[in-house]
């Protein structure tokens, strides 16, 4: 590749140096998250009697059925917290390790792109949170009556309010990529105003497909934020 074609702070490294390079900040990366985990784990049940209770109705109970369930889900949730807490450092990292390949303009990309996707995973963790869990829970033993007392592996509660939470934050992605694809000429806004309808039936199959609820709360509220957040796409790409 001409010397001319390269960024401005780009230079010629030898595999064996750009390998070391990424060798070393995945070290300090892991070395503070181990480092967050230890300082995490002694208040990590703590932790899983915050986020499982807010979600949980208080006529279910959470019970252990593996003899290590409760240590996995604690160690679970120190991993979470140090990911969290260590997410800046993590995003410094590889972003420096990827700054001396982009040009300028690639880099205020960056700088617009990436604050504005944390804020839709945010979003969605949160709606996942604080209203279609609970809204999940409280259905789902209400349809139970009683019939059966309710018992919940907290392993596998925690499981599905975290998949919850990923699952929704990955969904409102839908904006950002939508408006990628029209930038980059991918797709035309307009033909995506005169296919609403077929847009919001894939939508719709896409919330089933990902939200395997069977009480259907969750695909729905899926599929409508789905087609919101759709809405919202085209509304933004008017001033792009």
């Amino acid at each position: 590749m001409p010397e001319t074609s390269l960024p401005p702070h780009d230079r010629e490294m030898p595999l064996s140096e750009h390998l070391r390079e990424l060798r070393d900040r995945v070290v300090i990366v892991l070395a503070v998250t181990l480092a967050l985990m230890a300082v995490a784990f002694p208040f990590s049940s703590s932790l899983v009697d915050i986020v499982l209770g807010h979600v949980v109705p208080a006529s279910a109970t959470l019970t252990v059925y593996e003899p290590l369930e409760l240590l996995k889900v604690r160690i679970i949730v120190s991993f979470l917290a140090a990911v969290t807490i260590g997410f800046p450092l993590l995003v410094y990292e590889a972003f420096r390790f990827a700054a001396p390949g982009l040009y300028q303009h690639e880099k205020r990309f960056v700088y617009a792109v990436f604050p504005f996707s944390l804020l839709l995973f945010v979003a969605g963790s949160a709606l996942a949170y604080f209203v279609t869990m609970p809204l999940f829970f409280d259905l789902l033993f209400n349809y139970e009556g009683s019939l059966a007392s309710p018992e919940l592996s907290i392993g596998q509660t925690f499981t599905i309010v975290t998949n919850f939470m990923l699952g929704f934050g990955v969904v409102f992605q839908v904006p950002l990529i939508i408006l990628l694809a029209i930038r980059m000429g991918l797709v035309k806004r307009k033909a995506l105003v005169d296919s609403r309808l077929v847009v919001y039936g894939l939508l719709v199959g896409f919330a089933v497909f990902i939200s395997p609820d069977p009480t259907m709360l969750s695909q729905l509220i899926v599929g409508v934020v789905l087609i919101l957040l759709f809405e919202l796409s085209l509304l933004l790409a008017r001033f792009i």
